[in-house]
């Protein structure tokens, strides 16, 4: 199963392709490269995209989150520290007294 948004990007791709015609370089890792004028010089400018898990709102409009609300959470554990056994606080001491800590 492909993952979510990737005929999307694939379309997007093509027409960024088709509106920088000669200036498009190709893609690679993810990203689009594409050649853009920088007051004078020609540089490559490097485009990656996502898909965002919550839309971007630009209006700051309330959006509908409905739809999200049957989507899997996903749970933190609490926080155990690590503990250290015996051999490995003996280590920690010995090294503490050779370097005069």
């Amino acid at each position: 199963m492909a993952a979510r948004g990737t005929n999307a990007k694939q379309v997007v791709s093509e027409k960024i392709k088709q509106a920088f015609g000669a200036d498009y370089v190709g893609m690679a890792d993810g990203k689009i490269y594409v050649y853009a004028d920088d007051g004078g010089e020609k540089v490559q400018i490097a485009i990656g995209m996502t898909c965002p898990k919550v839309p971007f709102n630009p209006a700051n409009e309330e959006m509908d989150f409905s739809a999200m609300a049957n989507a899997a959470t996903q749970v933190t554990p609490s926080y155990q520290p690590a503990q250290m056994d015996e051999k490995e606080l003996d280590n920690v001491r010995a090294m503490i007294a050779e370097f005069g800590l």
